[in-house]
Parts: structure tokens; sequence; C-alpha cells
């Protein structure tokens, strides 16, 4: 299957929006964003010069799938962003695709930013997620529960 990331646009972030409203996705990944507003308004602060995120749209073939990103990019202090990705076409699932445009997306990440490491969080029993993460080079640097839910923090280095 062809992995191809791709520049976002505002029609990219109202579907996904409306994708990941998905009751499961949503037991899945720890989303912040509220409201199709905020992710709208969070889109246009990402095109801004200094912008602290980036990202990217997952294209398998010819079809959105997904999104890929970086957020609290941080190149003077800790040095580091953190990274989330969600594939919300579930039929995808464990295909290798995430991982492969996780890998792309990092790649150009490191080039971009003046970073030396990437972060992520992911609940505890979401194997598919932690195993993504480990499968690419990420280890496991804390576990902690957070809301009643135990979580883990792992990170990649330069």
């Amino acid at each position: 299957m062809e992995v191809i990331l791709k520049q976002r646009t505002k029609d990219h972030v109202v579907t996904f929006w409306h994708k990941t409203q998905d009751e499961e996705i949503q037991k899945l990944f720890p989303f912040s964003i509220e409201s199709l507003e905020e992710a709208l308004e969070l889109y246009e602060e990402s095109l801004k010069d200094g912008a602290l995120s980036y990202g990217k749209v997952i294209y398998c073939g010819n079809e959105y799938i997904g999104d890929i990103w970086c957020y609290g990019i941080d190149e003077i202090n800790e040095k580091m962003a953190m990274l989330s990705i969600v594939i919300f076409e579930k039929k995808l699932w464990g295909k290798g695709i995430a991982a492969q445009a996780s890998r792309d997306f990092i790649k150009e990440v490191f080039s971009k930013y003046d970073v030396e490491k990437i972060g992520a969080f992911t609940y505890a029993f979401n194997d598919r997620s932690v195993g993504l993460l480990e499968k690419i080079g990420f280890i496991k640097a804390e576990t902690f529960t957070e809301g009643g839910i135990e979580s883990i923090y792992l990170e990649k280095h330069k």
C-alpha cells in the first residue's frame, strides 16, 4: 500500500473532526480538542511563522485516512516535540500504514526542526499504539495514571 503524507487543509480538519467523533476512536486516543471551531483555530495557528505545531495528513493510495502531527515544538529549551498520530479508517488498522507514515514524518520533523527527541503519550491499554511506537524506535520512559486511566510516555531520540 502506498502511504503518502500531504499538506493539511481546512477541509482535512473538518473531515478529521467528524471521523474522530467515533466512540471507539474516542476511547483509544487522548483527544484534548473539544469542538470543531477549536480544531479550526489550532489549524490556523499552525500555519503561522513560529508555530508550535506542525502536521500532515495521511493518504493510503487516493484515500485520506488520518493525521500525524507534532505539537509543543520547543527548539530552544527542551529541544523536543510531541507526536500524535490517528488513523481514523479502522479497516486499515494493523496494516503497517501508521508505522510507515510515522517513520517518514519523524524523519521530516528531525530535519525541519532543531529538536533532539520526540515524545508521545498513549493509553497503556492501547496495545496497537504502544506497539507502533516501540516498533518505530520509541522507548518507554514513564507510566502514570491520569483521570483514572493508566498512560505511558515514550521517547525517540535523534
